[in-house]
C-alpha cells in the first residue's frame, strides 16, 4: 500500500511537470495571444454549460496558464469589441456571455475540433468567386478563415464533405464542383500548404506523446481537477490552431503518411482521460450570472468518440 501511494505521488508530481512543460511552450510563442487562449476556453469548458462565465472565474483559469488579470482585462475587452463576446454586469461582478455571432462560430468549429477521425471526401467541392472591388481581400481573409483555400485571386476551393452550399450575393458567388482524383491532388498543392500543416501535426504529435504514455502508466494514480483542466485546455489550443487551418481534404489528395489522423487520435486519447477531472474543477468553482453553472449538455459527451 505504501509503494502504491508513493507511485501515485510522483505520478501527480510527474503530470504537474507536464502541465508547467505545456505553459513554457505556451509562453515561448510570440507573440502570447491571450484572447485566442480564451476562445479556447469558452468554447471547450464554457460554450457546453450555458455559454456564460463569471470574469473572476476566466482571472483564475488564466492565471493557472501563467497570464496576469490585466492583460486578461484587456483581451476580453478586445473579444467583446470584436463581437465574440458581451458584459454583463451585476454589483460589482462582470460575466461574459457568447454573443449570437460566437455562438455560431463555435457551432460550426466544434464539430471539426472534436471529431476522431478525418472528414471522408467524395469528390465535391465547393468554389467561391469573389467580386472585384472594394472589401476584395477581406471577404478572401473570411473565407480562408473557414477553411477555403487560394487557387487565384478571386477564386477559392474547399472540399464539400455534406456542408450546405452558402448562399451567393453580389459580393461572392458560391458553387458546387467535382474533381477527379488526380484533380484533387494537383488543386490541393496549390490551393494549401499541406507540408506547414504536417509540420505542425508532427510537432503537436511530439509534444503530447510523452503525455499520453504517462497517463497511460498511471491509469490508477489521481489527477488534480485544476491540472486536469489546464492541461485539457492547453491541448485543444494546440489542437484547434492546426484543426481549423485543416481543409479536411479527401484522403486521395492528402500526403503519404498524413499526421492528422495520428494527431487526433492522440488527442482523442489525452482529452478523453482528463475530461471528468476537469469537469470537477468546473462544478466546484465555475460561475454565471444566476450561480454554479449548468450541467454539460449531451453533445459534450460525444467529443472524439470513434467515428
Amino acid at each position: 500500500m505504501q509503494l502504491l501511494n508513493f507511485k501515485r505521488r510522483v505520478n501527480v508530481s510527474i503530470l504537474e511537470t507536464e502541465q508547467q512543460k505545456l505553459i513554457d511552450r505556451f509562453h515561448a510563442q510570440k507573440p502570447i495571444r491571450s484572447w485566442s487562449m480564451i476562445i479556447s476556453i469558452f468554447g471547450d469548458c464554457v460554450a457546453p454549460r450555458g455559454g456564460e462565465l463569471w470574469m473572476g472565474n476566466i482571472t483564475e483559469i488564466m492565471q493557472m496558464v501563467g497570464i496576469n488579470s490585466g492583460v486578461v482585462r484587456t483581451a476580453m475587452s478586445r473579444l467583446a469589441t470584436d463581437g465574440w463576446l458581451e458584459r454583463t454586469r451585476i454589483g460589482r461582478n462582470s460575466f461574459y456571455r457568447l454573443t449570437k455571432m460566437g455562438r455560431e462560430t463555435f457551432d460550426q468549429a466544434t464539430p471539426r475540433i472534436y471529431a476522431r477521425g478525418p472528414a471522408n471526401g467524395n469528390g465535391n467541392w465547393i468554389t467561391a468567386i469573389l467580386s472585384e472591388g472594394e472589401g476584395r481581400a477581406e471577404r478572401r481573409e473570411h473565407l480562408t478563415d473557414q477553411g477555403f483555400g487560394v487557387i487565384a485571386p478571386n477564386v477559392l476551393i474547399k472540399p464539400n464533405i455534406g456542408h450546405q452550399l452558402p448562399r451567393s450575393s453580389d459580393k461572392i458567388v458560391f458553387m458546387q464542383s467535382t474533381a477527379p482524383p488526380e484533380k484533387a491532388v494537383q488543386l490541393a498543392r496549390q490551393a494549401w500548404n499541406l507540408e506547414s500543416l504536417q509540420q505542425g501535426y508532427h510537432e503537436f504529435i511530439e509534444t503530447y506523446s510523452g503525455l499520453q504514455a504517462l497517463l497511460e502508466c498511471g491509469a490508477r494514480a489521481p489527477i488534480a481537477p485544476e491540472t486536469a483542466l489546464i492541461i485539457r485546455i492547453i491541448l485543444i489550443h494546440d489542437l484547434r490552431r492546426l484543426v481549423l487551418r485543416d481543409p479536411e481534404l479527401p484522403l486521395q489528395a492528402l500526403p503519404e503518411k498524413w499526421a492528422g489522423s495520428v494527431a487526433r487520435e492522440l488527442a482523442a486519447g489525452i482529452y478523453n482521460t482528463l475530461r471528468d477531472h476537469g469537469e470537477i474543477w468546473l462544478d466546484s468553482n465555475a460561475k454565471n450570472a444566476e450561480g454554479t453553472l449548468p450541467p454539460p449538455e449531451p453533445a459534450f459527451f460525444e467529443r472524439f468518440q470513434p467515428l
